[in-house]
């Protein structure tokens, strides 16, 4: 886990301002959720903490670390979309874990941060169920 801090951020797509001047800390260990209508820009700052997109101008802190031109391999940063984003033919566990396992991280160094994310997203009882046995 890392704190994140974006201090003014701003992105534009041509002549198309998507954030303007966005300030944001996220303390370690912090839960956070955006909200917003569509077109607002939530898709927009998940980018550039991720480091998909870079920012027109302002700055992306991890841990007081400078990111703002880092790669996202070099962020270490993973998204989960509302929709389209499970594989179907795996369990919540496996979803979880997927990215750890394309890591090669050890069974039980994964075993361990599924755990925690469950518990943190009070999503325990739902590990061995598929995508398709989930509510919306």
């Amino acid at each position: 886990m890392a704190s994140i801090v974006l201090e003014n951020i701003t992105k534009k797509f041509g002549k198309v301002t998507a954030l303007d001047g966005v300030n944001l800390q996220i303390d370690d260990g912090e839960f956070i959720v955006l909200l917003g209508p569509s077109g607002s820009g939530k898709t927009t700052l998940m980018y550039l903490i991720a480091g998909i997109y870079r920012p027109t101008s302002g700055r992306i802190l991890f841990d007081g670390r400078d990111v703002t031109n880092l790669s996202p391999k070099e962020r270490n940063v993973g998204l989960v979309f509302q929709n389209w984003a499970l594989y179907p033919h795996m369990k919540v566990f496996d979803n979880i874990a997927f990215p750890l396992t394309l890591k090669k991280t050890d069974r039980n160094t994964i075993q361990q941060r599924v755990h925690e994310v469950a518990s943190m997203l009070k999503i325990e009882a739902l590990l061995e169920r598929y995508p398709w046995q989930l509510s919306g």
